[in-house]
């Protein structure tokens, strides 16, 4: 059960931004914001500092749980620093029969985005960095690192999150991406 957990919160966080065509246009989209700059902490952002492209809710539609025989339905909502995620788990490829045995999760954080990195399929994700505080209710403290990148609206993460800037992935996934509902700014 708390793989099954571990899986799904790394899928929720597999989420990116960016604007179109190379995925390099990840910076602020209001730059003002109010903050100065001073004090902040390797690029950490808090709730309020910065409005980037991924402002807005998206979603990734149903499909099979990498390595789980189970199903799933990924919600993740951006707000000027600030992120949310609802996982719907079924037991069927329609996901039309909920899986009764598995948390249907939420939880919500912080993100940061970093550098860009180019990717060896010639893409130009940039870094991207959660710190989930809430889980279900629950006070949790898990840091992911992921990279993401956003084409024609549609959002992709890297393969699998690390527990570490080194571990972070360097290939994206184009199996399970999230599709934009709207846009908050």
């Amino acid at each position: 059960m708390k793989r099954m957990v571990m899986c799904t919160l790394v899928s929720v966080l597999m989420a990116g931004c960016g604007d179109g065509g190379n995925g390099s246009n990840l910076e602020s989209v209001n730059e003002d914001t109010g903050s100065s700059g001073e004090g902040e902490d390797n690029g950490t952002i808090t709730p309020g500092d910065q409005i980037t492209a991924l402002e807005g809710t998206w979603k990734k539609q149903c499909g099979n749980v990498d390595g789980e025989s189970h199903y799933d339905i990924v919600t993740v909502s951006f707000t000027q620093g600030t992120f949310t995620t609802s996982i719907e788990n079924y037991i069927d490829s329609g996901c039309t029969t909920p899986f009764q045995e598995a948390p249907n999760p939420i939880s919500s954080g912080v993100f940061s985005l970093g550098e860009d990195v180019l990717l060896s399929e010639g893409v130009t994700a940039t870094e991207f960095n959660t710190h989930v505080t809430q889980f279900n209710g629950a006070d949790f403290e898990i840091n992911e690192y992921d990279i993401v990148y956003i084409n024609n609206n549609v959002l992709y993460a890297g393969l699998e999150s690390g527990s570490s800037p080194e571990l972070r992935p360097t290939s994206l996934n184009y199996n399970r991406q999230f599709y934009r509902l709207n846009q908050a700014y």
